[in-house]
């Protein structure tokens, strides 16, 4: 008899004790660089086995701490592997047996479960067993705070153990999985994850004052982007005191390491969503700091954040552009220079935020102000119509890379035909009636939606496709009948 046959008939057979022997074997075997795989992979395959370890974690006393401790151990190693993470999953109770490990009073125990639970995550349907589970949701959330952060208000950073560093990580990948998942699933996620009262003030907690841990602040502002996905959770994120002048700091951060750059990457990802057709996000932006337009404009030429930059401006003209903010918004238009040498670029995710930015910037601007601009970015017209059509015809089909760059680009023709007769007949030289029929006759679902959740539409647009190139031929003087075609309005 080996090992692993003499720890399993122990575990499946054995008095309490005996199973205690036999999970102490296994977790050394597991551990073993030559035998662990192939160990983990027989344990893998006994349901009594898998069903032992998994009641194991339901173990209390302190008699039965180690062994417990061991258990968790074993399973979080079989739960790297897909095959017998959907296993662990199956057995009955299995969710609240690793559940139990987060109300342990061992460090060791918590940091375990968190690990399994984050394994688990992986699958769809675990996500939804996750959150299913009673009280689950709350617990994994605890994990998130930073002890004492509360506390020391006025302090920058605070001091974080490494146990403690390692539990915050954990439980934010958790809640990033969870706010991750697509379909009806995700959007219930999302919506219990936003509504527990701890959750967002305790990722400002993370964003501020884990200075010294950029990965937990990345961690941060990824489960903000994601949670931003709801718009009730958008709403209740941007009205928790800070959170949009503290991701603005990390968004402007200067002189930092690629990782750095990595937290003002999804500090601008967050800020963009947050601004995603909430008014009053886009005020919070623009009251944060003196300035702020003039400082994202300076920072649509950085190489690291150049895309957030241009995706929350855009958001911002189009959500806040009229009225009192009409004059402080017009400043965004000194970046246009800037903006129209990226329409020229062959970068599909820089080409497709430039044409939504410039398709804002063109309805702030005067009737003879756009030639300036152009010359200063070395554009012709005639340059900026042929790229137009260019793109079209490149993308003659919706692109799941790029969902909205035809109708960005469309949006731009609009923006550009009233302001000079010049432009109607470039554009019909270049051929762009014709662009503009295809791109009436393969509009799709995916092109109706500022962000996606998976394959699942998020937030749809106000107006469809369709009925923006109708606009277009109007004004270029084509039929704009869309009547029938994907998208059109009934």
């Amino acid at each position: 008899m080996d090992l692993v046959s003499f720890a399993e008939e122990l575990l499946v057979e054995g008095s309490h004790d005996e199973q205690r022997i036999g999970v102490g074997i296994l977790v050394n075997v597991a551990g073993s660089a030559r035998l662990g795989d192939a160990a983990l992979r027989r344990v893998g395959t006994s349901p009594a086995v898998m069903e032992r370890l998994v009641e194991m974690l339901s173990w209390k006393g302190a008699a039965e701490a180690g062994a417990r401790a061991s258990a968790a151990l074993v399973v979080s190693k079989l739960a790297s592997k897909k095959r017998n993470a959907l296993r662990v999953a199956g057995v009955p109770g299995s969710i609240e047996s690793v559940s139990s490990l987060l109300y342990a009073a061992d460090e060791e125990c918590n940091l375990l479960g968190l690990l399994i639970i984050k394994k688990l995550a992986r699958d769809h349907d675990n996500c939804s067993k996750i959150g299913n589970a009673r009280g689950l949701l709350d617990k994994i959330i605890d994990f998130s705070a930073i002890v004492n952060a509360s506390s020391s208000p006025s302090s920058t950073a605070v001091s974080i153990t490494p146990s403690r560093a390692k539990a915050v990580k954990r439980s934010l990948q958790v809640i990033r999985m969870l706010a991750d998942t697509t379909g009806s699933t995700g959007k219930q996620l999302r919506k219990e994850v936003a509504e527990i009262v701890f959750t967002v003030s305790n990722i400002r907690a993370v964003l501020q004052h884990a200075v010294a841990h950029l990965e937990l602040q990345r961690l941060g502002a990824e489960v903000l982007t994601r949670l931003a996905m709801d718009e009730n959770a958008r709403e209740k994120i941007g009205g928790t005191g800070s959170v949009v002048s503290i991701l603005l700091a990390m968004f402007f951060r200067q002189g930092i390491t690629d990782e750095g750059n990595a937290v003002r990457v999804e500090a601008g990802e967050a800020l963009a969503m947050l601004a995603l057709e909430s008014p009053r996000n886009c005020e919070l932006i623009l009251g944060a700091a003196p300035a702020i337009v003039g400082r994202l404009v300076e920072a649509l030429s950085d190489d690291a954040v150049g895309v957030g930059a241009a995706r929350i401006l855009t958001n911002l003209c189009a959500h806040t552009a009229g009225g009192e903010r009409f004059t402080e918004l017009r400043a965004v238009t000194s970046g246009a220079a800037t903006v129209l040498r990226n329409v020229m670029a062959k970068k599909s995710r820089l080409l497709e935020v430039s044409l939504g930015l410039a398709a804002q910037m063109v309805r702030l601007m005067g009737p003879h102000e756009l030639p300036h601009h152009l010359a200063r970015a070395g554009v012709s017209e005639v340059d900026l119509v042929n790229s137009l059509v260019h793109v079209l015809a490149r993308y003659s089909n919706p692109s799941i890379k790029v969902p909205r760059i035809r109708r960005f680009t469309v949006e731009l023709v609009i923006g550009l035909l009233p302001m000079d007769s010049l432009y109607s007949e470039l554009m019909a030289a270049a051929g762009m009636g014709r662009e503009l029929r295809r791109v009436a006759e393969t509009t799709s679902e995916l092109e109706c939606f500022h962000v996606f959740s998976g394959s699942a539409g998020v937030s749809r647009h106000a107006v469809s496709l369709c009925a923006l190139v109708g606009t277009a031929m109007e004004l270029i003087g084509m039929d704009a009948s869309c009547r029938g075609l994907p998208g059109a309005p009934a």
